[in-house]
C-alpha cells in the first residue's frame, strides 16, 4: 500500500530547464535552447510544474491537477508531471486517469521504476476480483456439467428396465407353435434397448447442446453490451474532461477560468486589489465545477472586494474627469459590483453614460440611485436628471 505523503516527498521542484533535462531527449532539448520563445515557454511550464507540486503538498489536489494538465499539454515528454498526476489520481481513487498517465510514462520510458510501482498498486485489487470471478464461473460450469452427466446416466439406466421387463408381449413368444431360441430374444432385446435408449437420450443431448449454445450466446451478448456501455461512458467522460479543460485553460491561451483565477491570486498576493477584483469579476462562479475551486473563489472575493473599491472608484473618477468615458464606465461599473453601498460610484457612472450620449443606461443608473439611496442629495439630483433625459 502506497504512503501518499511519503511518495509526494520524493518529488522535488525543478529550478529551470537544465534541472528538468531528463524529461527531454537530447535533440529536443537543444532545439528548445536555440529558440528563445520555446525556451521561455518551457521555463514557464517548469514554473507551473513547481506550482502544481506546491499545491499538492498543501493539499490542493484539484489545483495541482489543473496545473499538471497544462504542463503536459505543452511538454508531452514531462515524465515527472505525468508521475505526479498518477499519484494524485490514485489518491483520489481515479484509477482510469492514473492508468492513462502511467501509460504515457511507459510510452516515453518503459523502464521507469516509479511508474512500475504505481501500476502494481492499483492493478492488484482489480486482478484479484477478476480471478475470483473466473473461479466462480468455472465452478458453476463444472456443476452444470456434472448435473447433465447424472441426468444422462439415469436416463440410460432407467429406460431399458421399464421396456425390457416384457419387451415382446404375448404375440411374439411363439411362432407356428414353436418357442423362439434364447439367442433370438437376446438379440431382439439388445436392438430394442438401443432404440429405446436412442429415443430417450437424443432429446436430452439435444436440449443440453441447445442450452449450452443459448447460454454462450447470452454471455456474448452480455459481454458485448457491457463493452458498449463502458465505451460510451468512457467517451462521455473524455468529452466532459476535454470541455472542462478547455473552459479552464482555453487550450493554453489566456482567458481560461483557471488562468484568470491564478492571476487574481497573484494580484492579491502583490496587493494589487483592484486588478485582482477585475480578474475575479470576469469569472462566472457558476462554471466552477469542483468544491475546492469554488471555495478558493469565494474566499478570495471576500478578501479582495472590500479592499478593491477605493482603487476602482479612484481610477474611474480620474478617467471621467479626463473625459475618457469608456474607461470610466469600466472602472466605475466594477466599483459598484465590489461594493454596492457607495452612492458616489453610481452617480459618476450615470454621469459618464450621460456625457457619452448613452441616455438609456444613464437613466437606468439614475433610477438605481433613486431606489437604493432615496434620502441622499444624489437621489434628488438623479430625479431631475431622469426628468430632463426622458
Amino acid at each position: 500500500m502506497l504512503d501518499f505523503n511519503e511518495e509526494l516527498e520524493k518529488f522535488q521542484p525543478c529550478a529551470d530547464l537544465e534541472d528538468a533535462e531528463e524529461n527531454f531527449d537530447g535533440d529536443e532539448l537543444e532545439q528548445i535552447k536555440q529558440n528563445k520563445t520555446e525556451l521561455y515557454k518551457a521555463n514557464q511550464m517548469i514554473k507551473k510544474y513547481n506550482q502544481a507540486l506546491n499545491y499538492a503538498k498543501q493539499g490542493n489536489d484539484d489545483l495541482a491537477m489543473l496545473q499538471l494538465k497544462n504542463v503536459v499539454a505543452a511538454i508531452p515528454n514531462f515524465t515527472d508531471a505525468y508521475l505526479l498526476m498518477a499519484l494524485l489520481s490514485m489518491k483520489a481513487e481515479d484509477y482510469g486517469t492514473a492508468k492513462d498517465a502511467l501509460d504515457q510514462i511507459f510510452a516515453i520510458d518503459p523502464e521507469n521504476e516509479s511508474a512500475k510501482e504505481y501500476m502494481k498498486e492499483f492493478k492488484a485489487e482489480p486482478e484479484e476480483v477478476k480471478a475470483e470471478e473466473r473461479k466462480e464461473k468455472k465452478e458453476k460450469k463444472e456443476r452444470k456439467e456434472r448435473k447433465e452427466k447424472k441426468e444422462k446416466k439415469e436416463a440410460v439406466q432407467d429406460a431399458p428396465k421399464s421396456k425390457l421387463s416384457n419387451p415382446f408381449g404375448g404375440g411374439i413368444s411363439q411362432e407356428s407353435g414353436k418357442t423362439k431360441s434364447p439367442m433370438f430374444y437376446m438379440v431382439a432385446g439388445i436392438i430394442i434397448g438401443i432404440v429405446v435408449a436412442a429415443v430417450l437420450i437424443y432429446p436430452t443431448v439435444r436440449a443440453s447442446f441447445k442450452s449450452q449454445a443459448s447460454s454462450q450466446s447470452e454471455d456474448y451478448q452480455e459481454q458485448l453490451l457491457t463493452k458498449e456501455t463502458q465505451l460510451k461512458e468512457a467517451q462521455e467522460a473524455q468529452k466532459k474532461a476535454e470541455d472542462e479543460l478547455e473552459e479552464y485553460t482555453k487550450n493554453g491561451e489566456k482567458g481560461g477560468i483557471y488562468d484568470t483565477l491564478l492571476t487574481a491570486m497573484q494580484d492579491y498576493t502583490d496587493n494589487k486589489y483592484d486588478e485582482a477584483a477585475t480578474a475575479l469579476l470576469s469569472i462566472d462562479g457558476n462554471k466552477l465545477t469542483t468544491d475546492n475551486m469554488k471555495k478558493i473563489y469565494t474566499n478570495l472575493t471576500k478578501k479582495v472586494y472590500p479592499r478593491a473599491y477605493s482603487g476602482l472608484y479612484s481610477k474611474g473618477l480620474s478617467a471621467y474627469k479626463s473625459k475618457d468615458y469608456k474607461t470610466a464606465i469600466t472602472y466605475l461599473t466594477n466599483a459598484t459590483k465590489v461594493d454596492d453601498t457607495q452612492v458616489n460610484a453610481y452617480y459618476y457612472l450615470a454621469r459618464a453614460y450621460e456625457d457619452s450620449k448613452d441616455t438609456d443606461n444613464a437613466v437606468k443608473i439614475y433610477n438605481q440611485i433613486i431606489k437604493k439611496f432615496p434620502s441622499t442629495r444624489s437621489a434628488s439630483t438623479a430625479k431631475q436628471k431622469v426628468s430632463q433625459l426622458q
